[in-house]
């Protein structure tokens, strides 16, 4: 019986993703209906990310037998509404779009991750309701910092700090130093920087305009850069140095400078090659895994092998063998949601994550204020790198980097650094927040 009911699940999960994915897609020309209507489209994409998780939870609780996975969905559904809540006392959001999307990438994480462990399930709830609480309470600070862009140093002083700490004493983690440990509690600094350097580039740009403002913009990215390089951090070097080049681009529109700017970032990529042999391995293991298979390779296969099983409607919740991929609830966390929920259903969520995206810059260019409009495009650039580097490496588009997928992974860090994001984008329509450089009262 259970299996017949994991198999109807197939295309009732297919339908809600599918529903959602359509509306996500006609909520991008939102501003061609009224606000009646747009209201309506929102409501029903709400609907269908509840009756997605609603669905998907029923069938883990039918096979693994676990009363905590209904606690839980009642729990998960009670933050859901609070977090819609919340964004809505704060202030006017944004995009009710981007709030619909971020409970579905939310939904996904909690689903496939007690799927593969119900204790790293649990884990991932609790870091996002601390994730909720942090945002809120570091949105209201900077409300209240007068002119914040003057601080730009200060930010760039902060995260060069934190950065060199874990090139120190940092925890190596897959050939590389990621990590710092409080007693029980362990994070790696390099998610929260990426806001500070955000708004150390935009505050150079929008202080300084001129020359200046370049070269200080520059400098500063170099050394973030030069450090997370030299700490082996190589996928979040990238996303740094993507970042720095494409908001460059955005504040000055020079062709000339971000062509020179790439040919200095092909030198560089050239140079970390031939420096460091696990980029050599990474490489090895992206355009021949299977001559690799028992060793570089291992990971990058069982991710191909789980894709492939999964076909155009997945395995079905639960009937997969997702748990066969090395790090599968972090780096890897596409190939599971592939093999069980079905390509389908993967081109859905990347569907997904483009019209998030999409929906950030739109959000950014029709900001009224020039350092918070550099700032949310830099948060843009950011989650759309990110994503490209998880998905691109899991499906062997690119070669995997070891960064997360932003809201769907396992991890405090990362989520907390992505809900901070979220909640200065939904935020950006605030007129004492992004405006006149005013307190907000």
């Amino acid at each position: 019986m259970i299996s017949v009911v994991i198999s109807f699940s197939r295309i009732t999960i297919l339908a809600f993703v599918l529903a959602f994915t359509i509306l996500d897609l006609i909520q991008l020309f939102e501003f061609k209906f009224s606000d009646t209507v747009s209201s309506v489209l929102s409501t029903i994409q709400a609907v269908m990310v509840t009756l997605f998780l609603i669905n998907a939870s029923i069938i883990l609780y039918l096979v693994k037998e676990d009363s905590k996975i209904i606690g839980l969905l009642v729990l998960q559904l009670i933050l859901f509404l609070l977090i819609s809540v919340l964004l809505n006392r704060l202030t006017e959001p944004s995009s009710r779009a981007l709030i619909n999307n971020l409970i579905f990438f939310l939904s996904l994480s909690f689903v496939t991750l007690e799927r593969l462990n119900i204790n790293t399930g649990i884990k991932q709830f609790v870091f996002t309701i601390v994730s909720t609480v942090m945002a809120f309470l570091i949105v209201i600070l900077i409300r209240n910092v007068w002119k914040i862009q003057r601080n730009m140093f200060v930010f760039a002083a902060i995260g060069i700090i934190l950065l060199v700490i874990v090139y120190f004493v940092g925890s190596v983690e897959y050939g590389a130093k990621l990590s710092l440990s409080i007693g029980a509690i362990r994070f790696q600094p390099s998610e929260f920087v990426k806001i500070l350097y955000l708004f150390f580039i935009s505050g150079c740009i929008v202080t300084y305009k001129d020359f200046r403002g370049f070269l200080f913009a520059s400098v500063g990215a170099a050394i973030h850069v030069i450090i997370l390089v030299l700490s082996r951090d190589l996928g979040t070097a990238l996303i740094f140095l993507m970042t720095y080049l494409l908001l460059i681009f955005i504040a000055y529109k020079n062709y000339i400078v971000l062509g020179l700017e790439l040919l200095v970032a092909l030198v560089g990529g050239i140079y970390a090659y031939n420096r460091f042999p696990h980029i050599q391995s990474r490489f090895i293991a992206w355009t021949d895994p299977l001559s690799v298979v028992d060793d570089k390779g291992y990971q990058i296969s069982q991710s191909l092998f789980a894709i492939g099983t999964g076909g155009w409607f997945g395995s079905g919740l639960t009937n997969g063998v997702p748990t066969k991929i090395p790090v599968v609830a972090n780096d890897f966390i596409f190939a599971a949601i592939s093999e069980e929920l079905g390509a389908l259903v993967s081109i859905c969520v990347i569907i997904c994550f483009m019209c998030f995206s999409v929906m950030i810059f739109n959000v950014a260019f029709n900001c009224n204020d020039s350092f918070y409009m550099l700032v949310l495009n830099g948060i843009g650039i950011i989650f759309s790198v990110q994503s490209i580097l998880n998905i691109g490496g899991v499906i062997k588009f690119i070669p995997s980097t070891g960064v997360t997928l932003p809201f769907v992974s396992a991890g405090g860090s990362s989520l907390l650094s992505m809900f901070i994001s979220f909640f200065i984008i939904e935020c950006s329509n605030d007129m004492y927040f992004v405006g006149k450089g005013r307190r907000y009262d």
